[in-house]
């Protein structure tokens, strides 16, 4: 009879423990004393029993039982083979059809007596069962890794274990320079990599400049190289994967998934699974927990990043076309039909286009607009809006009571000073390190409270006004940067044939809008005009301001500021 043995490890670590070869030895000692022909052998390493898995091995394996390359499949157990129960009886009713016998050595059973088959039924529930309960421990030790601050998996791109001096790395002896010296790492807690890091690094600057695709980024590191600390040089390369696939160029895949990948921010993001079993998608994380490992880049450049990638996902792309990004994108509104206008190129000029007239969906007079030309314009009515110094210190005062913002003031006073006591008790060793994180947390949890949301997001846009304004004067802005402070400041900005007739704050600006405009010495109140609304309550529902393009001499209108 002509045999062949089926032999499996669910993980590379397996492989490495002699799983492989106790399996071998196993099968074909058994196909011996049978006196059977040992006419194969079919290996999957390092790949799961699940159904839905890929095995290259076991699909060979099924194939050539279609043609009849063998009599019988010697196993070492049952589980090797499969251990979800609906595909193991599934394959070996396909295989009975075909004449093709089965054997599993350990629970020494031929599945093709009555017997048998009652066995194989049995074992094979206990193989599920055994596999919903090892996928439980499995979610039970990662998610615990994750808290930990760990990662799971294999490590990414960008770091390494450390151990240096045994070191395993794909990319360690004949690339790194530190392999085989002493260790920088305890091979627990994971170190930046000192070439990967720096192509992970360089990979979001280029992104977050608004001036690379993925393809080219991935391009610029696979051409230049990194000069090391003893003056030679080495190109960067991915990290392989062990068993896989061994290193070599960065694609724009790999790419892609480097800049989406919040790991690089010093958190575990943990996903989990959904309802049906599968893999949270990476928009959809069930935790993230603070990493033991260092943050390559800081949590404010991963968001720009990703913010710029939804940006240019609407956008079309080919081969040789470099990512666009204009100004007024997203906010020039045509003040005569109320639709936006759109930002398009055309012989190498920017432009802005009437979306009607784009569409065909109505009439509509608005001429198409040189980029240029209004962008100037919003830029110098833009630059009328300048903040006092001391503006964070007052902001307060304005939507307070006295009453309220002296209690306001008493209560940050009296965390300040128990927060600086706690700092001192740590640094004499009077307060653990755990006490400690405890106080910190309580001072930040706190100190947040007394601030309402209403003044915490005014200063995120205050703090976007100013930086607009540096921005609006610094020649090496890039147009993304300052679209990005332009969203973060303005709801839209409304056009009439050639010129700029207003500009839109959002709901938060528009208050540091009104107050640049009332007096830059503060002399005059903050009043949103004909709302109702002073400066001692915030504006509940949202008022939405228009500031003209000629303000000097304007009449203020409603919440409007319009011309004569």
């Amino acid at each position: 009879m002509r045999a062949v043995n089926y032999m499996r490890a669910s993980t590379v670590e397996q492989t490495k423990k002699h799983s492989l070869d106790a399996q071998r030895t196993s099968t074909t000692t058994f196909i011996r004393q049978r006196g059977w022909t040992h006419t194969h052998e079919y290996l999957d390493a390092g790949l799961s029993a699940k159904s839905d898995s890929h095995r290259p091995a076991l699909e060979q394996l099924l194939a050539d039982a279609e043609q009849h390359h063998y009599d019988v499949i010697v196993v070492d157990k049952i589980d090797r083979f499969y251990r979800n129960l609906r595909g193991l009886l599934a394959t070996l009713e396909r295989l009975n059809k075909l004449g093709i016998s089965f054997v599993s050595v350990k629970e020494n059973l031929d599945f093709t007596t009555p017997w048998g088959k009652l066995s194989l039924t049995v074992l094979g529930m206990l193989a599920e069962i055994y596999i919903d309960n090892l996928s439980q421990e499995t979610h039970k030790g990662l998610i615990a890794r994750a808290r930990k601050g760990l990662w799971n998996g294999s490590i990414p791109f960008g770091y390494c274990n450390g151990a240096c001096a045994t070191c395993t790395d794909p990319n360690g002896p004949g690339y790194c320079p530190y392999a085989g010296s002493s260790d920088r790492g305890n091979g627990v807690t994971l170190i930046a990599h000192p070439i990967e890091s720096i192509a992970v690094q360089r990979a979001f600057a280029w992104y977050i400049a608004g001036d690379h695709s993925d393809g080219d980024i991935a391009e610029r590191l696979n051409t230049e190289s990194l000069v090391l600390p003893n003056g030679s040089t080495i190109a960067f390369r991915t990290k392989g994967l062990p068993g896989r696939y061994l290193p070599g160029p960065l694609s724009k895949e790999s790419v892609r998934e480097t800049l989406q990948r919040r790991f690089y921010t010093g958190v575990v993001p943990y996903y989990g699974v959904d309802e049906q079993g599968h893999k949270r998608k990476r928009g959809n994380m069930e935790a993230v927990f603070p990493g033991q490992h260092p943050a390559l880049v800081s949590a404010e450049d991963f968001e720009r990043a990703q913010e710029l990638r939804q940006q240019l996902s609407r956008r079309s792309r080919t081969v040789n076309r470099e990512p666009r990004v204009y100004l007024l994108s997203g906010l020039l509104i045509c003040d005569s039909c109320g639709r936006t206008m759109r930002a398009m190129t055309c012989g190498g000029r920017r432009y802005y286009r009437d979306l009607t007239r784009i569409d065909h969906t109505g009439v509509c007079d608005q001429p198409t607009l040189k980029a240029e030309e209004i962008e100037e314009q919003v830029i110098q009515l833009l630059r009328q809006f300048r903040l006092t110094p001391d503006w964070q210190v007052q902001l307060p005062a304005w939507f307070l009571t006295a009453e309220q913002y002296t209690e306001l003031t008493t209560k940050k006073a009296e965390m300040e000073a128990r927060w600086e006591r706690a700092r001192e008790l740590y640094l004499e060793g009077v307060l653990t390190k755990v006490e400690f994180q405890t106080e910190q947390w309580h001072y930040n949890s706190v100190m947040s409270s007394l601030t309402p949301l209403e003044i915490t997001a005014i200063i995120k846009a205050g703090k976007g006004l100013e930086a607009l304004q540096e921005s609006l004067s610094a020649p090496d802005s890039t147009l993304l940067q300052k679209n990005e402070l332009l969203r973060l400041v303005l709801a839209g900005v409304r056009v009439r044939g050639y010129k700029l007739t207003a500009i839109q704050p959002n709901l938060y600006s528009f208050p540091l809008m009104q107050y640049c405009l009332s007096g830059s010495d503060g002399r005059r109140p903050l009043v949103l005009v004909n709302s109702g609304i002073h400066k001692d309550s915030f504006p509940r529902p949202p008022v939405w301001g228009l500031f003209s393009a000629q303000e000097s001499s304007s009449r203020l209108t409603g919440s409007r500021i319009v011309n004569d």
